[in-house]
């Protein structure tokens, strides 16, 4: 437990990370999650929810499962995310080999893999997670 000593320095630290005060800072920030959509689930995307439905169904047929449950749709909302970044993946990969191939060019691609894999990472757990319930 947190002494009143501690709780008062995290309260005087939450005041000061209010995020960027830059107005560029700002317009960068609005845009990350914009970049590639995968911020948000493929449950909250509108042409996606067909597809992630889809994919319940026959999870659900595979399993001899008389209707979809929610750990079906789960399997499915992290398998539809694998896809997303697999895709997402092979373009960078087809950018940079469209691109001059230079070390600047080079970190920039590694970059962007990185950051890719945060997303992966948490898509296969939540796979895992949702498998290890049923």
């Amino acid at each position: 437990m947190a002494s009143d000593r501690q709780l008062a320095a995290n309260r005087r630290n939450a005041r000061k990370s209010t995020g960027p005060a830059s107005e560029s800072g700002k317009q960068r920030s609005r845009g990350n999650a914009l970049r590639h959509g995968l911020a948000i689930g493929a449950d909250r995307d509108p042409f996606l929810r067909a597809d992630v439905e889809r994919l319940a169904q026959i999870i659900s047929q595979a399993r001899n499962e008389s209707g979809v449950t929610v750990t079906d749709r789960h399997v499915a909302l992290a398998e539809i995310d694998l896809l997303r970044i697999r895709k997402i993946r092979a373009s960078i990969f087809e950018a940079f080999n469209k691109s001059a191939q230079s070390p600047a060019n080079l970190n920039q691609l590694h970059e962007q893999l990185r950051k890719l894999d945060r997303y992966e990472r948490r898509a296969f757990s939540r796979r895992r997670r949702a498998l290890g319930s049923h």
